[in-house]
């Protein structure tokens, strides 16, 4: 019995920690995540979070460092969806780090076609999610999806399918 209701309340967690629509819509009403681009709908790139004040901006202490592997620059904001950190490193991977530890839960090298002209550098413009899918629109052009809970690819095929030419 005890069994069963953990079972249920595992998968409970999962649905509500899902990233709807109606979520993404509502975004300003979570401040403590991210949920979008530009934060919300409105895309002010604006946090109601008010625990930084002008008198206590003095005491900020730095808690944790990621050393990205990529010596490329970064455009890319990262997206905070309860308590992970999705973010991306040049040219295209995809990291998941606890928000509040730094601790890396995992990561996804994405490989470009070595044939990528990217016209403005190796950089990457970030990440899109919805349910528990994180999208990520690669250098070469190709839409990635993968399992925000784990490192592995969702049943989507990349799009668009790589036509490789044969010599």
């Amino acid at each position: 019995m005890i069994r069963r209701a953990v079972v249920l309340f595992s998968a409970a967690g999962c649905l509500l920690a899902q990233v709807s629509f109606d979520r993404i819509v509502k975004a300003n009403q979570e401040p403590q995540n991210w949920l979008t681009y530009s934060g919300s709908q409105m895309s002010q790139r604006y946090s109601l979070l008010n625990q930084v004040t002008p008198e206590n901006v003095k005491n900020l202490e730095l808690q944790w460092v990621y050393q990205a592997r990529s010596l490329e620059k970064f455009e890319a904001t990262s997206l905070v969806v309860d308590g992970i950190m999705y973010t991306v490193q040049a040219p295209n991977d995809v990291l998941a780090l606890d928000a509040v530890t730094g601790r890396l839960f995992w990561s996804y090298q994405y490989v470009p076609s070595p044939a990528a002209r990217p016209c403005c550098g190796r950089v990457n413009r970030g990440l899109a999610i919805l349910g528990n899918t994180l999208f990520m629109g690669t250098i070469d052009a190709h839409l990635i999806a993968l399992d925000a809970k784990k490192v592995s690819r969702c049943g989507i095929p990349p799009w668009p399918k790589r036509n490789r030419a044969t010599p």
